[in-house]
């Protein structure tokens, strides 16, 4: 009799075991740390923010550092734009942690994820792909080196994806949104 009541417990946990919900949401968190020189200490980004649309394929792009800080993302082709994305970051703290994080609540896949730090003029881009159950939450730490020249990527496929990050864009001066004019 006991060992028929122990088999029956074990049976209907099991049951409710095979029950619960599968999902792959995750909550994206992103640590964004600063190298100014090559070689030098990093400096945690305090200003950066983050947002993300829900594209359905990966041919999409960020065109420009001002669509960037405007939020417009671009299709590979340039025919159709966005401009609202599906979801922005909010500030996210960890207990026992006086490190600064953004997190983004992603639910569909792929996320074209946009990161911006205004203070060093720098974007960075990834598409995220859920295709991991019930992992309530990612970490990323994602290094910025404003000294480099070309865009580079940060990452890899298998530890949370590969960021494409654009170096500092220059600084509009005023001569620049001014047209020259020619004497003769």
């Amino acid at each position: 009799m006991r060992y028929r009541v122990i088999v029956l417990c074990c049976v209907a946990l099991t049951a409710v075991g095979c029950f619960k919900s599968v999902t792959k949401d995750t909550n994206l968190v992103i640590k964004t740390l600063v190298e100014e020189k090559s070689g030098a200490g990093t400096a945690l980004a305090t200003d950066t923010y983050a947002y993300a649309y829900y594209t359905g394929t990966d041919k999409w792009m960020v065109a420009s550092y001002e669509d960037a800080v405007a939020k417009i993302v671009t299709d590979s082709l340039g025919v159709e734009r966005k401009t609202l994305p599906d979801v922005e970051s909010v500030p996210f703290n960890r207990t026992d942690d006086s490190n600064y994080y953004i997190s983004l609540p992603l639910n569909q896949s792929p996320a074209l994820v946009v990161l911006v730090a205004p203070s060093i003029r720098m974007y960075a881009t990834t598409f995220k792909y859920l295709n991991v159950d019930n992992l309530y939450e990612t970490y990323i730490t994602l290094l910025l080196h404003p000294w480099k020249k070309a865009p580079y990527t940060e990452g890899s496929a298998q530890k949370g994806g590969v960021w494409t990050i654009v170096p500092p864009a220059p600084e509009q001066t005023e001569s620049d949104n001014t047209a020259t004019e020619t004497v003769e």
